[in-house]
């Protein structure tokens, strides 16, 4: 079985992988805090008890896992959280967005936002999205993203087309409440795609999964996408595979274990391949929420499956597709 997030390694059974693995479980649990707690203050001292280590070491080991410092971590998602809401939610103000993501001023958040992204929180909004996404990607679409922030791409209907392989059902979308659960997790760090480490993370996942003897009729898979593709660079995407497991569930050394929040999400249904997935979820965010009398919650958006490996081998994707929601 590979590394959660890294490519697999030969010697995947040594100590010195078993301890990096350690470490990376650890880091991934500060990681989902910050990203749980984005508008509270964090410190370092808060941040390593966290990962159960001293404060003193946990800096240098967070650099070692993330390639980044824990400072640049947090201002990097903080401000990559609030682009995305700058565009979702045009009628909000750039100080409010600012201090939902933990910002005390205004001035100071525009003077990251434009070391960060190099523009202005309202040049954002009046068309640089759009430059950022093209210089993120290159300016061609990676097939298979698992996208959460579709920018300022025009809508198009959603439509429900059975001549093709790819569809969401627009007569399905409905609104409803998901209770919270506990999931196990791995997690790939990377781009998101239809081949590579995506599709390798859920076939580990899956063996991992038949080893425990967690796979049943009614086992819930959950796939999440926690970054914007548009947004972030492609090398600190973060995609989890999840499967929702008992209160009592102790982790081991292949996964993490999360509380997924509950409340109301939009829910579609989809049908098509990997690579469909990404058309599907810009299309419910810039076609059908702005005139649904809804905004995004910031809790995660879902992707939740009832298949199994032989499934999503062949390349066919069924599942529900659920934005976190509530009334504008």
């Amino acid at each position: 079985m590979t590394d959660p997030g890294r490519k697999s390694r030969s010697n995947a059974n040594t100590p010195v992988t078993a301890h990096r693995r350690e470490y990376e479980r650890r880091v991934n649990r500060v990681i989902d805090y910050v990203q749980a707690h984005l508008a509270d203050e964090l410190t370092l001292e808060q941040l390593a008890a966290v990962a159960a280590f001293s404060p003193f070491h946990f800096h240098r080991i967070f650099v070692a896992i993330t390639s980044e410092t824990l400072s640049d971590f947090i201002r990097r998602i903080r401000l990559e959280r609030a682009a995305s809401t700058l565009g979702l939610l045009r009628d909000t103000s750039v100080l409010e967005i600012a201090q939902r993501y933990g910002f005390e001023s205004a001035a100071g958040f525009a003077r990251a936002f434009r070391s960060h992204f190099g523009m202005s929180a309202t040049q954002w909004r009046n068309g640089g999205a759009r430059q950022w996404s093209r210089k993120q990607s290159g300016t061609k679409r990676n097939p298979g993203q698992a996208v959460r922030n579709p920018g300022k791409a025009p809508p198009r209907p959603i439509r429900h087309d059975r001549t093709t392989r790819n569809s969401v059902d627009a007569m399905s979308i409905e609104t409803r409440e998901i209770a919270s659960c506990r999931v196990a997790y791995m997690r790939h760090v990377g781009p998101y795609g239809e081949t590579g480490g995506i599709a390798t993370l859920w076939a580990d996942f899956e063996r991992w999964i038949r080893a425990r003897d967690l796979r049943r009729p009614d086992t819930q898979t959950i796939g999440i996408g926690h970054d914007a593709p548009r947004i972030a660079a492609p090398d600190k995407l973060r995609y989890d595979a999840c499967v929702v497991v008992g209160d009592d569930f102790k982790p081991d050394r292949f996964v993490n274990v999360a509380d997924l929040p509950g409340g109301r999400y939009a829910v579609a249904q989809f049908e098509g391949t990997s690579a469909g997935i990404s058309e599907a979820w810009e299309r419910l965010f810039t076609a059908w929420l702005p005139g649904s009398g809804y905004q995004p919650e910031d809790r995660p958006c879902l992707e939740l499956y009832r298949m199994d490996e032989a499934q999503r081998a062949r390349g066919a994707l069924l599942c529900e597709l659920c934005i976190p929601v509530k009334p504008l």
